[in-house]
């Protein structure tokens, strides 16, 4: 489960694109930030991606990735150009039991790395998906295959893209838009791969009867559109920010029907394993391409951090995460805070939030002026953006650490995170 919106200039405060994406992951399923250089590659080459092996390009671009640790392609990205886009799992009537075939976060990770803009982009990912298909496992446990659906932005425009199969459709953005866990393009499309005189409905045509219910895709996307229609001809980075952070009135995790809410929290039916692994808002206009990225999961408990392209991510991030417990990796230090605040969410929640927006503020005040600095600045100063965070985090973490009070109330909230912190290999955490 996820979502993905954007903003164009027409409607942002400062006349750019903003782009963002919250990804739900299952609880132990590490997200990694990682960015890739430029790269030229040798005639003939192949790439190996999550299931088979393909072609490799003559030349891939500079890519920034917030992604799933064992998969080749991405959660959402952005590219050198300013090209960002964020992939959904959707559920068609297309979809195959494909055994070697591309998975949704490949066909984004190759989209980013060969193209330049919106329409290089579908020309290019369409063409890998007619070729290719799509099949394989696209979870980290189990064997379960979604079909894909993508929202993408460049420096001027933004289009949808949704695929059943092989087949596919886009829609041109105006304004605004988002999406979430299910087709939406109707008879609306920009472009259609399907032959037919008549407009064809596409999400009527291709997408199943039912949703599985518990995703609540309707309502989250419903959410993430009114929150921009609310902000429109205002709409900041920060804007993007409180949107990623989502809670409906009165929502406990242990209890709530989690899926109606932006920002993921687990919950103890076996259906709800997932939260919110890893979130990116990109900022893309006159001064170039800015990125926002916790580098965390808990959306309401992490902090925003500057990214600059061509510029090294902070050696402090650590390894990238498995789905085991590394405490030199900033993903799984953050969780020793995380699942603490889960234990007590009413409570601390507010209390952590109050904390960080102190710094996440101070954060996108200097970036105005850091943006358009020297490749030094940049990355002088997401050096101490991701240092004060890590301080900031490791101060409540000590706050929290032996409180005999700190426990799940719940019985089966209870046991779902002694079973995940236990398979994680985690130790010392509210029972």
């Amino acid at each position: 489960m996820c979502d993905t919106f954007v903003a164009l200039p027409s409607v942002t405060r400062d006349q750019n694109v903003l782009f963002a994406k919250s990804a739900d992951c299952e609880v132990n399923e590490a997200n990694a930030i990682v960015r890739i250089p430029r790269k030229k590659h040798i005639p003939g080459e192949s790439l190996r991606v999550t299931h088979l092996v393909i072609p490799q390009a003559e030349e891939t671009y500079e890519i920034f990735l917030t992604k799933a640790f064992w998969t080749y392609g991405c959660e959402i990205g952005i590219n050198e150009y300013g090209l960002a886009m964020g992939e959904e799992a959707v559920f068609t009537t297309e979809m195959a039991e494909e055994k070697d075939g591309l998975i949704g976060p490949d066909l984004m990770r190759l989209g980013l790395e060969r193209a330049r803009n919106c329409q290089e982009a579908i020309e290019i990912m369409t063409g890998l998906l007619e070729k290719y298909g799509q099949g394989g496992s696209a979870e980290l446990k189990g064997n379960s295959h979604f079909d894909s659906s993508f929202l993408m932005s460049d420096t001027r425009e933004a289009y949808i893209l949704e695929t059943a199969g092989r087949k596919w459709a886009t829609r041109k953005v105006e304004d605004f838009d988002s999406i979430s866990n299910m087709l939406g393009i109707s008879t609306n499309w920009t472009a259609c791969s399907v032959n037919s005189d008549a407009k064809t409905h596409w999400a009527k045509t291709f997408g199943l009867p039912e949703v599985p219910p518990n995703l609540g895709s309707p309502d989250r996307q419903c959410i993430t559109y009114d929150e921009l229609k609310a902000s429109a001809g205002q709409i900041t980075a920060s804007t993007m920010f409180d949107i990623m952070r989502h809670h409906s009135d009165g929502y406990d995790p242990a209890t709530a029907d989690a899926q109606r809410n932006i920002c993921m929290h687990a919950g103890p039916q076996e259906n709800r394993w997932w939260q919110a692994d890893g979130v990116m808002v990109t900022d893309v206009g006159e001064h170039g391409v800015l990125i926002w990225v916790t580098g965390t999961s808990g959306n309401c408990v992490s902090i925003f951090k500057p990214v600059f392209m061509g510029i090294d991510l902070p050696e402090m991030i650590g390894p990238t995460p498995t789905e085991h417990f590394d405490p030199r990796s900033l993903w799984w230090k953050h969780e020793l805070l995380h699942r603490r605040a889960m234990a007590d969410f009413d409570n601390l929640v507010p209390q952590i939030r109050k904390d960080f927006d102190v710094l996440e503020k101070e954060f996108l005040s200097e970036a105005e002026s850091v943006k358009k600095g020297t490749l030094e600045e940049k990355r002088d100063f997401m050096e101490y953006c991701f240092n004060k965070s890590l301080q900031a985090t490791e101060t409540w973490i000590g706050r929290l650490r032996g409180r005999a009070d700190l426990a799940f109330e719940d019985p089966a909230y209870r046991a779902m995170w002694q079973k995940m912190n236990a398979e994680a290999g985690l130790i010392g955490l509210p029972a």
